[in-house]
């Protein structure tokens, strides 16, 4: 056998495993197609990241009840419009409507017969890849998370704006001031801070100030009321009145008050579980608080951590405090919160990568040896016929 006839065997098995391989390797994507395996894998990722441990024994009714809200709260994710933008259903014509209707079949009874949920709940398909950044503002979206976290933020700035004026209130009344027109003129004074830091909590409730701008315009507002207010006092209570409204202002003067007092009220997911957690030693909220704006809040809180797993709970809870961690100012909590949220998903997305490339390494193997068997590709044979059949 001369190199000639050496080299036109080596090419022609090239090209013989080469065809193989194609056809092995469409046949993969004709079954990841028919079966979804992206879609599937994805959606039970995210459910592993969801539950927190890979593996959930259902031996006992509080893993069912965990499962149970762990695939609710997946369902949930994957009904938010920002991820069904995500799952393109091809062009309207007919052709390919035709197609991806065989495909849907094939998927429905190739299920059928191998027992396989569908883990998509209602729908048929759903999307094989979701960006991070999708992902968490999905599950924001989903839980309400920016909007529970405004609601108590603002009703602890109302509760120590409501604070600051009792205080006032009780200075004034301690001060016995006999004089009534210094009564009218500081009860004016009064009416009108009122006013104001009402107004202040208003622009809060629409964004059109963040947290710390609203204290800073607390403190100007008090500062102003102070100095008009010491016009109408009596020289005897003027160091008095002062004094004690200096302590009043010293949580937004000081700087490390200042700052408990910004961690304390600010949109945060820590600070929504701490809420939770009130709510927990408290009890559930009884029928006659659900009038006040406390009650309501409750509720909303409530309602909403049902849905919630609970060791998302606790991974949610970390992430909330490694973005308070790295806030360099409030107004952005929220903005870190969801990167943390991200990069929690994009941490776990890489492990289901390679666990999901692992399992298409095994399944083309297998596909291989398949047609292998199928097709009797034996080298030995092939050798031998291409080295004796001149036609090949």
């Amino acid at each position: 056998m001369n190199l000639p006839v050496i080299l036109d065997i080596a090419i022609g098995l090239i090209f013989i495993y080469l065809i193989f391989s194609l056809l092995a390797s469409e046949i993969q994507s004709i079954l990841t197609i028919i079966l979804q395996w992206r879609a599937t894998h994805l959606k039970k990722s995210i459910e592993e990241l969801i539950a927190g441990e890979p593996y959930l024994s259902k031996n006992n009714s509080k893993s069912s009840t965990e499962i149970e809200k762990v695939q609710k709260l997946a369902n949930s994710l994957y009904e938010n419009q920002l991820i069904k933008n995500l799952n393109y259903s091809g062009s309207k014509g007919p052709l390919e409507r035709g197609f991806r209707r065989i495909i849907q079949i094939l998927g429905n009874l190739s299920r059928a017969v191998t027992g396989i949920n569908n883990v998509f709940d209602a729908e048929k398909t759903a999307p094989s890849y979701i960006p991070s950044d999708t992902f968490a503002a999905s599950l924001i979206d989903t839980l309400k998370l920016q909007e529970l976290m405004q609601i108590i933020s603002e009703n602890k700035l109302r509760n120590f704006t409501d604070n600051i004026l009792v205080n006032i209130k009780k200075i004034l009344e301690n001060l016995n001031i006999e004089d009534t027109s210094k009564q009218r003129n500081l009860q004016a004074e009064f009416d009108n801070l009122h006013q104001e830091l009402n107004q202040n909590l208003q622009d809060y409730k629409n964004n059109l100030a963040n947290l710390d701008l609203t204290l800073n315009r607390t403190l100007n507002k008090l500062d102003l009321y102070t100095e008009k207010s010491l016009k109408h006092l009596p020289d005897i209570a003027y160091l008095e009145f002062s004094s004690q409204i200096n302590v009043v202002k010293q949580v937004l003067t000081n700087p490390h008050e200042r700052k408990v007092l910004v961690t304390e009220m600010e949109a945060s997911f820590s600070n929504l579980l701490k809420f939770l957690r009130e709510i927990m030693e408290i009890g559930k909220v009884v029928q006659a608080d659900l009038q006040s704006n406390n009650g309501k809040i409750h509720q909303k809180v409530i309602d909403m951590i049902e849905l919630l797993p609970e060791s998302l709970q606790q991974s949610l809870y970390i992430l909330a405090k490694q973005a308070t961690t790295k806030i360099s100012a409030t107004g952005n909590a929220l903005y870190q919160f969801q990167k943390e949220i991200e990069r929690w998903f994009d941490s776990g997305m890489e492990r289901a990568t390679g666990v999901y490339k692992r399992n298409a390494r095994g399944v083309a193997f297998l596909i291989g040896i398949t047609i292998a068997i199928v097709a009797n590709i034996d080298t030995l044979n092939i050798v031998d016929n291409l080295s004796k059949d001149s036609l090949m």
